[in-house]
């Protein structure tokens, strides 16, 4: 690693729902501690101190929708203010990662980034902390490639995604053959059989890298963004640009913009057995048939 290239982390708080409502739900059902997920603050402080273990807090930064920026701003406050990057609402997680990467490369010029969702649960982090430091750390595959942390499935699970792994390179890291969302039952079981990872939305690379993935695979949604983050001068002026711009995008994932023929520039790690899960998913499968979502394309 250069002298000069930091690892900088970055909470994602958003995923299109609003946090209260396991809050609310948890006081409407209070006999049954499992009905709904935990508090989303407490997934946002058990992230930071995950993220913690990787990086100083100075380098750590979150990104927050600003209808729900008063619902964080306990939470936020263990951050340092100008590393909270604010956006007007939630349009997925691929735009999430876009705003605060070219925001950090306004800081940063050789910043390496490691993006990580705030609303997932991890029941051993020490099993998952090796593996986000080998992720911070570039190797000879990872270093212009983008890495993703894989966790071996406990269960077949619907809601979550898979990462194919392929060959094994000399640093640990695998081939990604395809990142796959399954679409029934069937498909989630063969995939599990198959050696298949769930995929953590846990992504790490230089940050020219990963801007250079999603110019490839989403060009105007980067030039649209720049261009925002480029007009006029101070802080309001920004954010009626990106109020104006978020306006008419629409949602994209990360996981499905990498699906979409960037595996080839992937390498996966894959971490020790550690818990993890996504609570959410778990209270949206308790709540209708389990079925594959079909990510927003551009």
């Amino acid at each position: 690693m250069s002298n000069r290239e930091r690892t900088w982390v970055i909470l994602l708080t958003g995923d299109g729902a609003d946090p209260r409502t396991s809050q609310n739900e948890r006081a409407n059902n209070p006999a049954d501690e499992f009905a709904v997920p935990p508090d989303r603050r407490t997934l946002f402080e058990m992230t930071l101190s995950r993220a913690s273990a990787v990086v100083p807090r100075e380098q750590i930064v979150a990104v927050v929708d600003s209808p729900q920026r008063q619902y964080w701003s306990e939470s936020l406050a263990m951050l340092p203010g100008a590393n909270v990057i604010e956006q007007p609402y939630h349009r997925g997680s691929a735009i999430e990662v876009l705003l605060a990467v070219l925001t950090l490369l306004e800081r940063d010029p050789w910043a390496r980034i490691m993006a990580m969702p705030s609303h997932h649960f991890v029941s051993n982090e020490t099993a998952l902390a090796s593996s986000l430091l080998d992720a911070a750390t570039p190797t000879a595959q990872t270093r212009n490639n983008l890495a993703l942390i894989g966790i071996k499935p406990e269960k077949p699970d619907l809601e979550s995604g898979y990462i194919v792994p392929g060959r094994w390179f000399e640093d640990d890291t695998r081939s990604v053959l395809r990142i796959v969302k399954p679409s029934g039952r069937v498909l989630a079981r063969d995939l599990t059989a198959r050696g298949a990872l769930w995929d953590s939305s846990i992504v790490a690379a230089r940050a020219p890298v990963l801007v250079g993935i999603l110019r490839v695979r989403v060009p105007d949604v980067v030039d649209q963004m720049e261009t925002a983050l480029a007009r006029g001068d101070g802080a309001d002026a920004r954010q009626r640009a990106l109020t104006q711009l978020y306006a008419r995008l629409p949602a994209v994932d990360l996981s499905q913009v990498l699906a979409q023929g960037a595996e080839a520039q992937c390498r996966v790690i894959t971490s020790r057995s550690c818990g993890w899960s996504n609570p959410a998913s778990a209270q949206r499968n308790t709540r209708r048939p389990s079925i594959g979502r079909v990510a927003a394309t551009v």
